[in-house]
């Protein structure tokens, strides 16, 4: 039979493949089944003697790897505590350096309003009008001013005493001696 396009086909609803009586069909052959086993009589526990039962549970550690995770656990918690510690440190001194700059700030401040004080006090106005109110003090002439000429060069004069005793004279030569 061909079948077409648009030919119908009941195929797919052939319902006795799912119904649960058993009808004229042959049974299927089972394949042959293994023999079931017998449960033993026996216990399926294996008892191990106590000397291997006490070994297996207890955990043998290793006294070098104790010890080298000791060593690698206080060596970190050092790093980690020095990197806190200097950490605080660091700030302690940013403090610090923020407070001396605060100081060094307002002291320049006041150094600033204190020279503007001592240049209004001492200007030379202010100085020429002291001496001449307070010192009456006038202004040098041309009469009053004297020149001097250096072009000379520079002159040294030793006085030294006319009368000497012969013990000056020999302090002399003994320190002269030393020298």
């Amino acid at each position: 039979m061909a079948y077409g396009a648009y030919m119908v086909d009941n195929r797919g609803y052939d319902l006795s493949l799912f119904e649960t009586t058993r009808g004229t069909a042959v049974p299927k052959a089972v394949p042959a089944q293994r023999p079931k086993r017998k449960p033993q009589a026996k216990n399926n526990i294996i008892e191990l003697p106590d000397i291997n039962a006490s070994k297996a549970q207890r955990r043998k550690h290793n006294p070098m790897a104790l010890c080298v995770g000791f060593v690698m656990s206080a060596i970190a918690v050092v790093a980690i505590v020095s990197i806190i510690l200097g950490q605080v440190r660091l700030a302690e001194l940013n403090q610090e350096i923020a407070s001396a700059e605060e100081k060094l700030s307002q002291t320049q401040s006041l150094h600033t309003q204190m020279q503007a004080k001592i240049e209004a006090n001492l200007s030379a106005a202010a100085v020429e009008e002291y001496a001449r109110n307070e010192l009456n003090m006038v202004k040098a002439t041309n009469q009053q001013k004297e020149y001097i000429n250096l072009s000379q060069g520079d002159k040294a004069e030793i006085y030294e005493e006319g009368n000497r005793t012969v013990f000056a004279e020999m302090g002399d030569f003994l320190s002269s001696l030393w020298s």
